[in-house]
């Protein structure tokens, strides 16, 4: 009898919670998730430890944690006139790279919704523009960077319109196919419910669009985030790219995996902070 009310308690509390179980399986998918970076550090270290190859080609990851020790904890050395810093200049150099993605991302949002709204609401502005801005967008980003560097010189300007120019696309793109695709009976009831139609797209258009929007943003981010290495070869002194560049002039592979560690652990977590930063308004969406 007693064996059978704990059966009863136990079923009970499955069908009170039926999550329960997803919830564990989602955590242990992120245990492995965990593990498996592991995994794959344990094998570079001993495919270094073998010396199948010189160790200027493939540092171990300790001669790694050596050289971001170095870059960002240990005191600044003397800057040499033309020489990039790599000792003690980590912070400086993420910094500069930070606000370049960021100057030049914001303005790329900015533009990109604009343009999207206009495409996505306006069938006489889509068909004018679509022939130019389907062009612009086939143009591999490379390709951009002989022109900018020919109208704007070696500097900062490059670095800040190639990005700009990687980041604009997915931001246009997920707008403009967010607002097309807005059922016709939302548009038709907040007219019956008396919204002005200057409103729409604050009231209608925007928040049904905010999901496939918000996809964008996150495509927009990572490729403004991965585009500011090509830009930093443009004669660029400071940013993580620039002391890529520079490391693979010097020979110094270990550097150059900082760098994309670097690369790496930034993307990651700023996507993870526009991804938290937005769940509240697609939260909606998940119902």
């Amino acid at each position: 009898m007693t064996h059978g009310l704990v059966e009863a308690t136990r079923g009970d509390a499955v069908l009170a919670d039926p999550a329960g179980p997803r919830r564990t399986g989602r955590r242990r998918r992120r245990l492995v998730g965990l593990l498996l970076p592991l995994l794959l550090l344990a094998v570079w270290q001993v495919l270094a430890a073998l010396e199948l190859r010189s160790r200027t080609l493939l540092p171990s990851p300790l001669d790694v944690l050596e050289a971001a020790h170095a870059f960002f904890l240990a005191a600044p050395r003397d800057r040499l006139t033309g020489v990039i810093p790599f000792t003690g200049a980590g912070w400086q150099h993420l910094g500069a790279s930070l606000e370049r993605t960021g100057t030049s991302w914001s303005l790329a949002v900015v533009v990109g919704l604009l343009l999207g709204l206009g495409v996505g609401l306006s069938r006489w502005f889509a068909d004018l523009t679509d022939p130019l801005l389907n062009a612009l967008r086939a143009v591999p980003l490379f390709a951009w960077l002989p022109l900018v560097i020919v109208q704007f010189g070696l500097g900062e300007s490059p670095a800040r319109v190639l990005v700009f120019v990687g980041a604009l696309w997915p931001v246009l793109i997920a707008t403009a196919d967010a607002v097309s695709r807005i059922p016709r009976q939302h548009v038709e009831t907040a007219r019956m419910l008396g919204t002005p139609r200057a409103r729409m797209w604050q009231r209608i258009y925007l928040p049904s669009a905010l999901p496939e929007i918000v996809t964008g943003l996150r495509l927009s981010l990572t490729l403004a985030w991965t585009t500011v290495i090509v830009g930093e070869l443009a004669g660029i002194t400071w940013g993580v790219g620039a002391m890529m560049n520079a490391a693979r002039e010097r020979g110094s592979t270990d550097q150059i995996v900082v760098g994309i560690l670097v690369f790496a652990l930034v993307g990651y977590t700023a996507d993870r902070l526009l991804r938290l930063a937005s769940r509240r308004w697609v939260r909606w969406a998940d119902t």
